[in-house]
């Protein structure tokens, strides 16, 4: 018996294969398939996906076959990746002088024809074969052999296709940490402003009350800008706590009253505009989610639909509604405000983007970000659809 020899970039194709993780993975139908269907057009009893490592071939797809795996230096396949880009055939391993004494062929499974072509990556590196067996001489027609090597192409972008998905799981697993990480930096660079702004405010308070008679017109109005500039800050603070929030704390799913959690908020606004304010609650489900965070997505977008209203519009519209499609929950919140022009509605959900100036409509261009991520953490999606002058109508959807 004639030991395979080693490939002269041994080292590199181990390394190669190891970004596949397929070694000792369990059957796979699209592998296993593939293998049945080079059984059936080779009218062989055997046909194996097999990949080679250092010491063994490990048996990713198997018929006709029990066995997960054998050692490498009697393995057949082992003399194939020598020769990547060849189709090796034994007609009769009884007779070839490098296997007629190989355990395989003297015992258990009585190989006598072998046909495997080499899964060869786009690097060059062949990591095991797709290949069919009998137990007696055979020869295969051009037909044959033509489809064992397109069978072989398929393989290989399957373990391409699995390469591809590890890769993507690790980005992705990346991005999660350092999502995670700049939440955390805003979280707590948040946090540690609200102290020092709150001491900010109420020292202005204090020189305002200690020495009010002293101070002239500009002093005053000096110390109400810098009030003013303080409310703004704590309100972004209050925003970015809340954007972060979101990924940070461990919440729980429960059931969530929509309708009544809507009127309650409708209600709130309701004592402070009066008359002014009117609106219309369609029927709204039970769903379920995170409670704290659903309270806040409507609270935003209501709050959003007074707010961006013309400075003359005396009634202010909003339109609440609910749908059932598969699998979601489409939820529409409408009103009747100074709408979004089309070439900016693809950007009010990114944060700190604001389409008004803080004189004209106060905000931190956090709230439709915060809109959006709350809603993804449900599973659903968010967008607009709005005129200029007409008004916006606000979907989201909600998995059941």
């Amino acid at each position: 018996m004639l030991k395979p020899t080693i490939p002269e970039n041994e080292m590199m194709r181990l390394q190669a294969l190891k970004q596949y993780n397929v070694l000792d993975t369990l059957p796979e139908d699209a592998f296993d398939n593939i293998a049945k269907i080079a059984s059936l057009i080779c009218e062989t009893p055997i046909s194996l996906v097999t990949i080679i490592d250092n010491k063994r071939q490990f048996f990713k797809a198997k018929t006709g076959l029990q066995i997960n795996e054998t050692p490498k230096e009697i393995a057949f396949c082992a003399h194939a990746i020598n020769k990547p880009d060849e189709l090796m055939i034994v007609d009769d391993a009884t007779k070839d002088n490098r296997f007629k004494d190989n355990p395989l062929v003297t015992g258990n499974p009585k190989i006598v024809f072998y046909a495997g072509m080499p899964l060869v990556t786009s690097d060059g590196f062949a990591l095991g074969t797709l290949c069919v067996i009998d137990t007696q001489p055979k020869h295969l027609t051009n037909e044959q052999t033509t489809a064992l090597k397109a069978l072989a192409g398929q393989v290989l972008q399957l373990l391409e296709l699995r390469k591809t998905n590890i890769e993507l799981k690790k980005t992705q697993t990346k991005i999660l940490e350092y999502s995670k990480e700049q939440a955390t930096f805003a979280y707590v660079i948040a946090h540690e402003l609200k102290e020092p702004l709150r001491m900010v405010t109420k020292f202005m308070k204090l020189l305002e009350q200690k020495y009010k008679d002293r101070l002239d017109a500009k002093a005053k109005q000096y110390i109400q800008f810098a009030f003013d500039g303080a409310l703004r800050m704590t309100g972004l603070i209050n925003d970015l706590l809340a954007y972060a929030k979101i990924d940070r704390e461990h919440l729980k799913k429960e059931p969530v009253a929509t309708s009544k959690l809507v009127l309650d908020i409708l209600s709130i606004q309701k004592n402070i505009h009066g008359s002014n304010l009117t609106f219309e609650v369609g029927a709204l489900p039970e769903i379920v989610g995170y409670p704290v965070l659903i309270k806040l997505l409507f609270q935003n977008i209501i709050s959003n639909a007074i707010k961006y209203q013309p400075t003359l519009q005396k009634i202010i519209k909003i339109k609440i509604d609910c749908s059932e499609i598969p699998d979601k929950w489409q939820f529409i919140i409408q009103d009747n405000g100074i709408g979004i022009s089309s070439d900016t509605q693809n950007k009010i959900f990114t944060p700190f983007k604001r389409l008004h100036s803080g004189e004209q409509y106060e905000g931190t261009g956090l709230g439709l970000a915060v809109c959006q991520k709350i809603v993804v953490k449900h599973g659903g999606s968010i967008w607009v659809e709005s005129e200029v002058g007409v008004g916006s109508a606000f979907f989201f959807t909600i998995t059941k």
